[in-house]
This record gives C-alpha cells, sequence and structure tokens, in this order.
C-alpha cells in the first residue's frame, strides 16, 4: 500500500491543471479571510472607543461584524479540512493499511458533511432572500448565510482530492496528518 504512505502525485495534466484553479481561489478566499478578520478587529476597536469616549455606538457595526464573522467562520471551518487539522486521534496507531482505509473512510465523512452543508445552507440562503439588513444599505440576509453553501463547495472539493490521495495542503506542520 504505497498509496498510504503520502499523497499520489498529480499525473494528469487536466487534474493538475484543476487543482491549481482550486488552489488560487482558495488563495483568494484565505486572503479574503484574513481581510475579514483585520476588518473585524478594526470595526470592534472603533466601536469599543466610540462608545467609551464618545458615548456613540455605530448602528451598522455590530451586523457588519457579525457578517464578517460567519464568513470567516465558515471559510475557516473549510481550510481546516483543507489542511486536515480537524479533530483526530493522534495517540492510537494504526497498521499502513488501516490508515488507509481510514483516511478513506474521513474523506467519505467529509463529502457527505460537505453535501449536508451545500444542500440545508442552499435551503437556508433562498430562504433568506425575503429579509434584509437595514444597516447594510438593505443588504439581503442571504448574503450572510451564503457562506455554508460556499464552505461546503469548498469542503466538497477538498474532500474529493483527499479520497484519491491529492495533497491540497498548504500550510506544511500544522499538525495534521
Amino acid at each position: 500500500m504505497e498509496d498510504s504512505k503520502g499523497p499520489a502525485p498529480i499525473q494528469k495534466k487536466g487534474v493538475k491543471h484543476v487543482v491549481n484553479l482550486l488552489l488560487l481561489i482558495d488563495k483568494a478566499f484565505e486572503e479574503l479571510s484574513k481581510i475579514m478578520l483585520l476588518t473585524m478587529i478594526v470595526i470592534v476597536c472603533f466601536q469599543v472607543f466610540a462608545r467609551k469616549l464618545f458615548s456613540y455606538t455605530p448602528t451598522w457595526s455590530l451586523d457588519v461584524t457579525i457578517f464578517l464573522l460567519i464568513w470567516f467562520s465558515f471559510l475557516g471551518i473549510a481550510m481546516g479540512f483543507r489542511e486536515r487539522i480537524h479533530l483526530a486521534f493522534t495517540s492510537i496507531h494504526f497498521s499502513d493499511k488501516a490508515n488507509f482505509y481510514i483516511e478513506k473512510l474521513i474523506s467519505l465523512i467529509e463529502i457527505l458533511f460537505s453535501l449536508i452543508l451545500i444542500i440545508y445552507g442552499t435551503k437556508l440562503t433562498l430562504n433568506d432572500f425575503g429579509q434584509i439588513i437595514p444597516t447594510m444599505g438593505n443588504l439581503p440576509i442571504a448574503y450572510r448565510t451564503l457562506a455554508v453553501p460556499v464552505s461546503g463547495v469548498l469542503i466538497l472539493f477538498y474532500g474529493v482530492f483527499q479520497f484519491f490521495g491529492v495533497d491540497l495542503k498548504r500550510h506544511k506542520g500544522l499538525g495534521g496528518h
């Protein structure tokens, strides 16, 4: 079982292009997450200073922070699946053959979880189009809940590629297997 020792090299040119496109999209979402985190920090600090110094709380600050936090959290969940830094039992050791099948099972569970996020997240998003966030310029709430199916799609891609042994990790040494 040589496949169980490490990720399979990407052999086919078409698959390599798909992986490169996925990694490009993934990098864009990762950079967006950094910007969202920084923006949340600035907004919350501004809100605290404005409240303490001027007894004024901007009406939009809470809604924008919640919006960004939801997107940041769901994109972070997807990145956690990509890096394989989810909860794991590392003190139990199995044979290489057993590890191979356990990894396949984990990938299948990830795929199932992603499908749940996609299906129910899409239903939630479609249901939320009738509601708005007034403090954010009447933005539909659906844009906030769109984070659920988007992260589901990312997790689906990660799960499928990981099932076939393609290593998509971008940050080595984060503690995954």
